[in-house]
């Protein structure tokens, strides 16, 4: 059980330091600073997130997604299903 999905995005310097940000940001979110068996980063082809036995999606995407989206970047968010 986990979710696990990397979403893929051409990010212009800028936006990937901001998406670290969010990163940041949403990690800070939970008491003690930290997300449980939550693995977030970005790679050179945008942003992998994988939750370990964690049925719900992570709860920083609609941020990210709401960022690339006032940003006007296409991207695609693909579940991977090993």
């Amino acid at each position: 059980m986990g979710f696990e999905f990397r979403i893929t995005a051409s990010l212009a310097q800028d936006q990937r330091q901001h998406i670290a940000q969010l990163l940041e940001a949403s990690a800070q979110r939970a008491p003690g600073a930290a997300m449980p068996n939550t693995d977030a980063r970005l790679t050179d082809a945008g942003l992998y997130i994988c939750q370990y036995l964690r049925p719900d999606p992570w709860h920083g995407l609609d941020a990210v997604r709401g960022y690339l989206d006032a940003q006007g970047v296409r991207y695609a968010v693909d579940e991977i299903d090993d």
